[in-house]
C-alpha cells in the first residue's frame, strides 16, 4: 500500500483522520462505533493507514490495532530524536507509564529543572512558601520519585512536599515494647501527620520503637492518645487473636 507521500494525500485528510481516530479511541458505545465506521471509510477513501495518522501505529487499516495503542508508549519512542522536547512535555504528566517506562523517562528528564518550573504552582496550591518548597525540591532523588505513584510530575510534587515536611518537622522516636504497640502507634502517627512512620530497630534487630517527623503539637497529641488508649489497643489485639484461633479451630474440627 502506498505511503501518504506517495499518494499525495493532503494535510486536511490527515487531520480529519486523526480527529476521527481520537473520537474512536475516546468514545463509548454508539459514539465509538460510529466514529469507527467513519474512520474506516476515511482510510479507504484516501488510501491511508493507521501509520500515516501516527508513526507508532502499524501500516494497516484494521482498527483493532488501536485497542492496544498507548499514546505514552508512542511518545517514549521519540526520546533521543528531534521531537524529544515536545514528547517530554506530555510524558511528565502521563499517568499510565509502567515502572520500566518511568525509569526510561527519568533518564531523559532533569528532575530539579522540572521542579523549578512547577514549584510556584505547587506552592500556591498547597499554601506553602515557594522558596522553601524550591529548596526542598533541590534535594529530591530518583529514589524519592520511584517511591511515589502516578505521573512523574505528580510523584515529584509529592516528593517535594514530603521533603519540605521532613525539613520543618523534627524526627521523633516513640518507644514501643511489642509488635502490637508498634502497629497501634504507627497508625496514630501516620494519621496525625499524614506522612508514613517507620519502625526503628537496633543493630541486632531488636525493636526500639516508632519514628516519625512530628511537630510539637502532633507529638503531644500522640503521647496523650497513647497514654489513654494503649492498654485498650492491647486488649483488642488479644481479643482479635482469640477470636481468630476459635474460628480456625471450628473450621478444622472433624
Amino acid at each position: 500500500m502506498p505511503s501518504v507521500t506517495d499518494a499525495g494525500t493532503d494535510g486536511a485528510a490527515l487531520e480529519r483522520g486523526r480527529k476521527l481516530m481520537g473520537l474512536y479511541r475516546g468514545g463509548v458505545g454508539g459514539e465509538r462505533a460510529n466514529a469507527g465506521r467513519l474512520l474506516a471509510a476515511h482510510l479507504r477513501t484516501h488510501d491511508l493507514t493507521l501509520f500515516d495518522l501516527h508513526p507508532a501505529l502499524p501500516v494497516t487499516q484494521d482498527l483493532s490495532a488501536l485497542d492496544s495503542f498507548r499514546e505514552s508508549a508512542a511518545l517514549l519512542s521519540r526520546l533521543g530524536t528531534d521531537g524529544q522536547d515536545d514528547a517530554l512535555t506530555a510524558l511528565v504528566d502521563a499517568e499510565d507509564l509502567t515502572e520500566p517506562e518511568l525509569r526510561r523517562l527519568l533518564g531523559a528528564v532533569d528532575l530539579h529543572r522540572l521542579a523549578a518550573a512547577r514549584v510556584d504552582g505547587w506552592a500556591s496550591l498547597d499554601g506553602v512558601d515557594p522558596q522553601a518548597l524550591a529548596q526542598a525540591a533541590g534535594h529530591i532523588t530518583e529514589a524519592d520519585v520511584l517511591a511515589g505513584s502516578g505521573s512523574l510530575a505528580r510523584r515529584l510534587r509529592f516528593a517535594a512536599a514530603r521533603q519540605l515536611y521532613r525539613q520543618t518537622h523534627p524526627l521523633r522516636l516513640i518507644r514501643t515494647g511489642s509488635a502490637v504497640q508498634s502497629a497501634f502507634v504507627r497508625a496514630l502517627l501516620d494519621t496525625l501527620s499524614g506522612h508514613p512512620s517507620a519502625e526503628r530497630r537496633d543493630d541486632q534487630g531488636a525493636l526500639l520503637g516508632v519514628e516519625a517527623h512530628l511537630s510539637a503539637p502532633q507529638l503531644a497529641r500522640a503521647r496523650a492518645l497513647i497514654a489513654t488508649f494503649a492498654a485498650e489497643a492491647d486488649r483488642r489485639a488479644a481479643q482479635a487473636a482469640r477470636d481468630f484461633g476459635e474460628e480456625l479451630a471450628r473450621r478444622d474440627a472433624p
